[in-house]
């Protein structure tokens, strides 16, 4: 942050016995309205000068978030365009492995061509000494025809990219994205499908969606022509976008996407747009109630001129004035800086995230807690199988997905439940592992529901216990219902909720690393950030081999 520099107020002059000011100037050289305008001035450049400041801060901190915002959406937009890849790849796999079976293809292909799926057209190409061939055909009729000049140019252009080939294709009003996989071992295996746009090109953004803030448009390629529009959630006349916008580029096969995005809203929250008009308000009123007291203190002077203790109180009255100015500026300041994580009633929180070895990419371990209301609130901790975009985009809409549904009110149970029909691995490539749990901070009573996830630890009265839940299937296998289990938390006793990086070990047994935590959570402690530095220093000693996250919170007692 920029910081904001006080105007250096005027001292009172030394007065000598004469009781004239020792100085260049008179005493009684400056009249009552001349000291006014002076006064007025120096208010008037300090409001000004802070509540530019202001505004010059809101901008950059809003460029700032919609940057971060920008290239997250990019990471999640990465993460769909991998998702399309690989069910072509794994088509492609499969003929491979049946010997060219097309009815296999056609038994695949099946599951993601056709209305509210990813594709609406997939066909199979065999080359057949130098022509290529269609073997098999699933969906609509392509936009491509099979036999032109650029479709011959799409196959091509696949057998020589390690990645996809991808074309935008237009015929009769209608706008397809059209790919072409090549098989990277068996050059005469081609997998050329299309993908449906909006006649409009616009989609809309989910309004729980972690990108309901912003408007967005993707175009295929580097530039921004509404040629090569793609989709958006504006409506055409608004296009380019115009004004305070991030512009991001993602690989798209041997293409790429570019990505540009603006704000809906102030992405801050609305008071660092008002703080300069605050400012301004603020400060021309108090310019202006300086202005009179100083006239009113000038006159006083040239009054008492000889009286040397009443021209120093005078001159503390303005010098009062002054630092009541500078405060206001930096409180000001201070309110743009980030708002610290709130506090729970009844409760003690601590937390730690420890990423794995270096060299590892990026996991899908979390952990949550928020208030539901005065009486409850609720944590979540989980761990998507797999690394990568992927993996954390899993993670993403997961960790938003249950904070959902636990501040509408519903049980962990319940919570599981809705989350299992809404991921499945062989849609989404991965598996999650999940603790839910609500509680109540008067009572000190434990609700929790687990998908897969390890058992939380119960620490209290230096002894460290499991609290053994019903642990059901995990997220992504298939739609389950799942059991909830009840702990009551004495008074002064935390509970340890971790992912399995904390204990597990290669070559060794998991219920070493259990019997591990448990030791470390019985030594002596006082807060509960001591108690979590004392079991990662005792189990990771020389770093964890994968993604560590682990929640914590001890109950002081009823209120």
């Amino acid at each position: 942050m920029m910081p904001v520099t006080a105007q250096r107020e005027p001292r009172a002059p030394e007065v000598g016995a004469t009781g004239r000011a020792e100085g260049n100037v008179s005493a009684e050289g400056i009249s009552p309205g001349r000291a006014t305008l002076i006064v007025t001035l120096i208010g008037i450049i300090v409001t000004v000068s802070v509540a530019w400041t202001a505004w010059t801060l809101n901008k950059h901190n809003e460029h700032r978030l919609l940057e971060v915002q920008t290239h997250q959406a990019a990471a999640v937009l990465s993460a769909t365009i991998l998702s399309l890849q690989d069910p072509l790849e794994t088509a492609l796999q499969i003929e491979a492995a049946t010997g060219g079976s097309v009815q296999q293809f056609e038994l695949f292909a099946s599951n993601n061509v056709g209305s509210g799926r990813p594709f609406v057209s997939a066909i199979l190409w065999r080359k057949d000494g130098s022509s290529w061939v269609p073997v098999s055909s699933v969906g609509v009729p392509p936009l491509l025809a099979p036999y032109s000049a650029a479709s011959r140019s799409l196959i091509e252009k696949a057998l020589s990219t390690p990645m996809f080939a991808v074309l935008s294709v237009r015929s009769r009003g209608t706008q397809r994205i059209a790919y072409a996989v090549a098989h990277p071992k068996d050059p005469a295996l081609v997998i050329y499908a299309e993908r449906a746009i909006p006649a409009n090109r616009q989609v809309p953004v989910e309004s729980n969606s972690a990108f309901s803030d912003l408007n967005f448009a993707t175009y295929l390629g580097p530039t921004t022509d509404l040629t090569a529009l793609a989709t958006t959630d504006l409506p055409l006349d608004q296009l380019p976008i115009a004004g305070d916008s991030v512009r991001v580029s993602v690989p798209f096969g041997d293409s790429s996407v570019t990505l540009v995005a603006t704000p809906r809203a102030p992405l801050g929250g609305t008071l660092g747009g008002a703080l300069p008009w605050i400012f301004l308000v603020g400060g021309g009123a108090l310019t202006i109630g300086t202005a009179v007291v100083t006239y009113q203190l000038v006159r006083r002077r040239r009054i008492a001129v000889r009286d040397a203790g009443t021209i120093a109180d005078l001159y503390l009255e303005l010098d009062r004035l002054y630092g009541q100015q500078r405060s206001i500026a930096e409180t000001l300041q201070q309110a743009l800086l980030p708002q610290k994580n709130p506090s729970i009633p009844n409760l003690e929180i601590a937390s730690r995230y420890l990423a794995g070895a270096a060299g590892v990419e990026i996991g899908g371990d979390w952990f949550s807690i928020i208030t539901v209301d005065q009486r409850h609130f609720a944590f979540a901790v989980g761990d998507v199988s797999g690394k990568g975009v992927g993996a954390a985009a899993i993670m993403a809409r997961m960790r938003f997905t249950i904070r959902a549904y636990l501040t509408e009110g519903h049980p962990p149970d319940t919570v599981l439940g809705m989350c299992s029909r809404q991921l499945h691995v062989n849609r989404d490539g991965h598996l999650a592992t999940v603790l839910v749990g609500i509680g109540d901070v008067d009572s000190g009573v434990i609700t929790m529901a687990n998908a897969g996830h390890l058992d939380p630890l119960i620490v209290s009265g230096g002894k460290a216990e499991f609290a053994h839940s019903t642990v059901g299937l995990p997220l992504g296998v298939t739609a389950a219902d799942y059991t909830p289990t009840i702990v009551q938390l004495a008074p002064g006793s935390a509970l340890v909720a971790f992912t399995d990086g904390l204990v597990e070990r290669r070559g060794e047994s998991i219920d070493v690393g259990l019997a591990r935590l448990a030791r470390a959570a019985t030594d002596t402690y006082t807060t509960l950030d001591g108690l979590l530095s004392t079991i990662t220093s005792t189990l990771d000693s020389e770093g964890p081999d994968d993604d560590i996250a682990i929640l914590a919170f001890r109950w002081r007692g009823p209120g």
